[in-house]
């Protein structure tokens, strides 16, 4: 846990554009010597004042994504900093202030930037930050990228990181950080009278909820991701289900059958999160339901073994009769990252932490992102008169898609996985646990395996793969099967550590920043 809370203030210095202090995340945990696994919810909150129509404009129709990113009211109160203190204080050994001490050095004295860190100035430049005086000053000064030969600084956020370290979590939510954050939020609102923005009673009530982390036998596996507010758990647990269903005992990559139902069962998952699920605290989610066996058998009958189903319907789930609800249009990808770690105690962490899009809302304060994680609610709260579940609701989290993900065999733990990408994480997640764990790849040939995604009418297919060219029997074939098929770059991230007989072996994704280290 120590390594977790150094290793996400450090990114909240160096990798800003994905997530840091001014976000949320998902911790799942597992804690050797109680035999315990845990799931701490430290997702962003609505305010108490936020109301359904917060992304509809004056005409009556929902905003556009670039307007409501950029909109105050997208940012959510930040969970991180609580989530990290409350880890801490459950399974934490060294002293707090010890293991900030890193980030706030790297923070005052500076880094030199990194190719993705300028890239995604670049496009946060492109999708617009003339709203934000902080970040043009911060990341863009004199309206030139950081060098790429001189270290970059961050003083303001060695200031707020350094009081985080001696004076504990309170200044953030209660004290000074949090009066810091919501002057500077409420000098912006002035511009805006229609703005409902997070407030310090929002600050100081938000809470880090402990939940029930979600498992589900895969095989002879024990797959444990995260519920609901996230969706991505409940997808990536449905996907392997219904692959098993529909497999035989043999897989293989080279088979473009393999693919066909990969992608069929995703297909059929998405659509159960876009319709089911939402915050708990606002509706009985009808997790038990979603992944029952019967249930998800009955899912997998729906698909045929050599034709593509477009656009399938969510299923009817035991638990969902009472609730009538509609389906909400998919979310856009996001800012995340991810990270797993294991100790010699046998501990293992696997955490996803997230600002939403690339610098979340591209605000500042106190020399942190701040998220626009708001945005992943449903910009519409009904459709033909029917609740959506992932609406806007005060002091409500939107459905995520972040999927952290332990597994277990015999009741050990085995692998610790998890990846950035949005809407789409439990897509790479679900083809990275089958290479994982069916096809027994290394964890290097896991993150470097090619992908493949979904939406309800397309399956998206890597380029610069050897079946994404107009010649690749899998292509040829999955088009034969009526997948409308589109090439596309992806940027996972994933992160994996996986026990090999005694030893653990980790590897990171090769698209993106990252690595695997090994420390005495």
């Amino acid at each position: 846990m120590d390594a977790v809370v150094t290793a996400q203030t450090v990114l909240s210095v160096v990798e800003p554009q994905s997530s840091g202090l001014g976000g949320g995340g998902f911790l799942l945990y597992w804690d050797q010597k109680k035999q315990n696994l845990f799931a701490l919810d430290g997702r962003e909150t609505a305010s108490s004042r936020a109301q359904k129509d917060t992304w509809i404009g004056s005409d009556g129709k929902p905003i556009a994504w670039l307007k409501a990113r950029r909109s105050l009211t997208s940012i959510g109160v930040p969970g991180t900093a609580a989530l990290l203190w409350e880890g801490h204080r459950k399974f934490g050994l060294l002293p707090w202030k010890y293991n900030l001490k890193a980030s706030i050095q790297i923070a005052k004295e500076g880094f030199i930037p990194s190719p993705r860190f300028l890239k995604s100035i670049s496009l946060a430049k492109k999708i617009g930050i003339n709203h934000s005086p902080g970040f043009k000053d911060l990341y863009l000064p004199n309206g030139q990228l950081p060098s790429k030969k001189h270290h970059f600084k961050n003083q303001e956020l060695a200031s707020t990181l350094n009081n985080l370290a001696t004076k504990g979590v309170d200044t953030f939510y209660r004290g000074e950080i949090s009066k810091k954050i919501i002057n500077d939020i409420e000098r912006l609102q002035n511009k805006d009278n229609r703005v409902s923005a997070i407030t310090l009673e929002d600050l100081a009530n938000y809470q880090v909820y402990e939940r029930k982390p979600l498992c589900r036998l895969y095989k002879v596996w024990r797959v444990c991701s995260f519920p609901p507010p996230s969706g991505g758990g409940v997808a990536v647990l449905q996907s392997l289900g219904i692959f098993e269903v529909l497999t035989a005992k043999t897989i293989s990559q080279k088979l473009p059958i393999h693919w066909h139902l990969i992608s069929e069962s995703l297909r059929h998952a998405d659509a159960d999160r876009s319709h089911w699920i939402g915050d708990p605290i606002d509706l009985p989610v009808p997790l038990n339901g979603l992944v029952d066996d019967n249930y998800i058998k009955a899912r997998a009958l729906g698909i045929h073994l050599n034709k593509a189903k477009h656009f399938p319907p969510p299923g009817k789930p035991k638990g969902g009769e009472k609730l009538d609800l509609a389906s909400q249009p998919r979310t856009t990808a996001g800012g995340t990252t991810h990270l797993v770690v294991v100790d010699k105690q046998g501990n293992v962490a696997s955490y996803t932490g997230s600002v939403e899009s690339v610098f979340g809302s591209g605000y500042i304060s106190g020399g942190m992102v701040l998220n626009n994680q708001l945005t992943d609610f449903s910009f519409v709260s009904s459709y033909a008169g029917k609740k959506i579940a992932n609406r806007v609701g005060a002091n409500k989290r939107p459905m995520s898609s972040m999927s952290p993900i332990i597994v277990f065999h015999n009741k050990v733990p085995i692998l610790a996985i998890g990846s950035p990408g949005g809407w789409i994480i439990p897509h790479f997640l679900t083809s990275a646990l089958i290479n994982a764990l069916d096809l027994n790849l290394s964890p290097k040939e896991v993150v470097s395996s090619k992908h493949l995604s979904v939406r309800p009418d397309q399956t998206l297919l890597e380029e610069n793969s050897e079946w994404s060219t107009s010649k690749s029997s899998t292509r040829q074939t999955l088009q034969q099967s009526g997948h409308q098929i589109k090439t596309t770059r992806f940027s996972s991230g994933l992160a994996i550590i996986q026990r090999k007989g005694k030893v653990w072996h980790g590897a990171a994704d090769p698209r993106r920043e990252g690595k695997a280290v090994s420390l005495p």
